[in-house]
């Protein structure tokens, strides 16, 4: 999956335990999750801050999905 990184939103880096990694913006999370195969408890997402990786909690993921007005259909 080809997906165009918007510079102005926060960018998430998902990573599988097998390695498999992609970054995205929150609008693009979902699919992701769904492509990669990701499953409850074995992968990891991290979002950039102050250019440095900041691993993301559920309440975190929750908090943002709500903020940008999106539902989060995947569990973390």
């Amino acid at each position: 999956m080809n997906t165009t990184i918007n510079n102005s939103l926060r960018v998430y880096q998902v990573v599988t335990s097998t390695g498999n990694q992609a970054f995205c913006n929150i609008e693009d999370l979902n699919q992701i999750v769904q492509q990669l195969d990701c499953r409850a408890g074995y992968f990891k997402i991290f979002h950039f801050w102050n250019n440095k990786p900041q691993r993301l909690t559920k309440k975190d993921l929750r908090a943002m999905f709500e903020g940008s007005q999106l539902t989060q259909n995947f569990i973390y």
